[in-house]
C-alpha cells in the first residue's frame, strides 16, 4: 500500500505540462495581431489608389500624409484606456472588446463618401491599435511557460507580418472598398474562437480568485497538478503588487526605471530604424527605384519574406537569446539602408542604373527580413516581460501612447525628408538610428532568455542571485523590500 502511495506521489509530481493549449489561446489572441497588421500594411496598397481616386472621390497627396499618420495618434486614446481595462476586467475580457475598433473601421471605409470618414475610420484603427500593443503581450506573458514565452512572444509580431502580407496581396489587386470587406474575416473568426480561451492565472491571482487561477492553469498547462507554480505565481503575485504602484513609482524605483527606460529605448529604436514608416510606402519606394519587377510584387514579396524570417527567429530567440538577434537586426539593417540611401544619390545624379535594376528589390527584401528577425519581434516581446506587475498596465499605458507619438512623427518625417530632400535623405537618417542601435542593444538590453516573470525583476534590481523567492523567504522586518533611487 505505501509502495503505491509513493508511486501515486512520485507520477504526480513527474508530470509535465504540455504547450500546446498556451499556443492554442494565443493563436487564437493572434487573429486581433493579423488584424493591426492590415492596419500597419494597409498604406502600403492603398496609397497608390487614394491618390489615383478609387474611392470616387479626390484625395491630395497632402491629405493621403495625414490618412497615413493619424492612425498612431489613436494609440493616444487606446492605450491609456486599455491600461486601466486590463486590471479591471482582465485580460481576456479585455482583448473581446478590440474586436469593436477593428471591425468598425473595415465598414467605415467600405461605405465612406469623403476623405473626414476615412481620417475616423483610420484614428479608429490606431485606437484598436494602441489598445492591443497594451494588452496582448501582457496576455501573452502571463499565460506562457518560461521555456516557450520567447516563441509564444513573437506570435504578436508574427500575426502583424501575416496581416501586412495578406493585405498586400489581396489590397493591391482589388478596389479599397472590396479590401475592407474581405479585412472583416479575420475580427470574426477572433469573436467566434477567443470566447473559449482561458483567461491569464496572473491576473486572477491578482484578483484572488484562486479556484478559477487553479482551472486556468490546469487549462493551459493540461495538468492536474499545478500547486507549485500557483503557489509561486502567488507569491510573485503578492511580492509585486504589495510594491507601490502609482504612476510616480514608474520612474522613483530602480527596477520599474530600468524596465520602462529599456522599453522606452526599444520602441524608440524600432521606430526611428524605419522599419514601420517604409512599411506604410514601400510601394511608393519600389515605384520611385524604377525595380525591375512592379512595385506590388515588390511589396509582396517582402512582406512573405518578412514572415518566414520571422518564423526562422521565434525559434532562435529562445535559442541564442534577445540581445544576440537585436545587435544582428540592428547591425544588418544600417548596412542595407544606407546602401539604399546610396542607390538613391546615384538615382538623382543621373547615373545609368540599368544593370541594377535587380538591386532595390533585393535590397529591401534584405532589409525586411533582417528587420523582422530582431527590430519587430524583440521590443513586442520584451514589452510584456521587463515590467512588474504592479505598474504594468500604467506603464504599458504611457509606453503605447509614446510609441503612437513615434509612429505618427516616423511615418511623417519620412513623407517630409523624400519630399524636400530626396528618397536618399530618409533612408541615411534610418541607417544612422541603426547605428545607434547596436551600442544600445548591446549595452541598455537585459537578458531574458529562460527566466521567469520574477527573476526578470531580479535582474532589474541588480539581484545576482537569480533564486526565486517561494514566499516562505521573507524580508526580515517582514515588510518587502523598495529600492528607490
Amino acid at each position: 500500500m505505501k509502495l503505491s502511495i509513493k508511486f501515486l506521489t512520485s507520477s504526480i509530481h513527474s508530470e509535465k505540462s504540455r504547450q500546446w493549449p498556451q499556443f492554442l489561446a494565443v493563436f487564437s489572441a493572434a487573429f486581433l495581431a493579423i488584424g493591426s497588421g492590415f492596419q500597419n500594411g494597409w498604406p502600403s496598397p492603398s496609397v497608390p489608389k487614394l491618390l489615383s481616386g478609387d474611392l470616387g472621390f479626390q484625395v491630395t497627396p497632402e491629405q493621403v500624409s495625414y490618412v497615413v499618420m493619424i492612425a498612431p495618434l489613436g494609440y493616444l486614446i487606446g492605450s491609456p484606456l486599455t491600461g486601466f481595462l486590463i486590471d479591471r476586467i482582465g485580460r481576456k475580457y479585455t482583448l473581446l472588446l478590440l474586436s469593436i475598433p477593428e471591425i468598425l473601421p473595415c465598414i467605415l471605409i467600405a461605405t465612406c463618401s469623403n476623405v473626414t470618414i476615412l481620417y475616423i475610420a483610420r484614428l479608429v484603427m490606431g485606437i484598436a491599435d494602441g489598445a492591443l500593443f497594451t494588452s496582448l503581450p501582457v496576455y501573452m506573458g502571463e499565460i506562457s511557460e518560461p521555456k516557450v514565452r520567447g516563441i509564444i512572444g513573437t506570435i504578436h509580431s508574427f500575426g502583424i507580418l501575416v496581416g501586412m502580407l495578406l493585405i498586400n496581396i489581396y489590397g493591391s489587386f482589388v478596389p479599397i472598398r472590396t479590401a475592407a470587406c474581405i479585412s472583416l474575416v479575420v475580427p470574426l473568426l477572433f469573436l467566434i474562437t477567443f470566447p473559449w480561451m482561458p483567461e491569464s492565472p496572473y491576473y486572477l491571482v491578482m484578483r484572488n480568485r484562486l479556484e478559477d487561477a487553479r482551472s486556468s492553469l490546469k487549462r493551459l498547462r493540461r495538468m492536474k497538478n499545478v500547486e507549485d507554480e500557483l503557489t509561486k505565481i502567488r507569491a510573485d503575485i503578492k511580492r509585486q503588487v504589495s510594491e507601490p504602484s502609482t504612476l510616480r513609482d514608474i520612474f522613483t524605483i530602480r527596477s520599474n526605471l530600468r524596465g520602462f527606460f529599456t522599453i522606452l529605448g526599444l520602441r524608440t529604436l524600432q521606430q526611428f530604424s524605419g522599419i514601420i514608416a517604409i512599411a506604410y510606402y514601400i510601394q511608393i519606394i519600389f515605384k520611385q527605384s524604377d525595380g525591375s519587377l512592379s512595385p506590388a510584387e515588390s511589396a509582396i514579396i517582402c512582406a512573405g519574406l518578412q514572415v518566414l524570417a520571422l518564423s526562422g527567429s521565434s525559434i532562435l530567440v529562445d535559442l541564442f537569446g534577445r540581445k544576440p538577434l537585436l545587435f544582428f537586426s540592428c547591425f544588418g539593417s544600417a548596412v542595407l539602408l544606407i546602401t539604399m540611401g546610396a542607390y538613391f544619390v546615384f538615382q538623382q545624379y543621373g547615373y545609368n542604373l540599368s544593370s541594377f535594376m535587380w538591386f532595390p528589390t533585393v535590397c529591401m527584401v534584405l532589409y525586411n527580413v533582417v528587420g523582422a528577425m530582431g527590430l519587430i519581434t524583440i521590443p513586442n516581446l520584451m514589452a510584456g516581460e521587463l515590467l512588474s506587475a504592479s505598474i504594468k498596465s500604467k506603464a504599458l499605458g504611457i509606453l503605447n501612447m509614446y510609441l503612437g507619438v513615434c509612429l505618427a512623427a516616423v511615418s511623417k518625417l519620412f513623407q517630409w525628408l523624400d519630399h524636400d530632400f530626396g528618397m536618399h535623405v530618409p533612408f541615411f537618417v534610418f541607417g544612422v538610428c541603426c547605428i545607434i542601435g547596436i551600442v544600445f542593444s548591446y549595452f541598455g538590453v537585459p537578458e531574458t532568455k529562460g527566466k521567469t516573470l520574477e527573476e526578470i525583476q531580479q535582474v532589474l534590481k541588480g539581484n545576482t542571485n537569480l533564486k526565486t523567492n517561494t514566499g516562505n523567504d521573507k524580508p526580515k522586518n517582514g515588510n518587502v523590500i523598495i529600492d528607490r533611487i
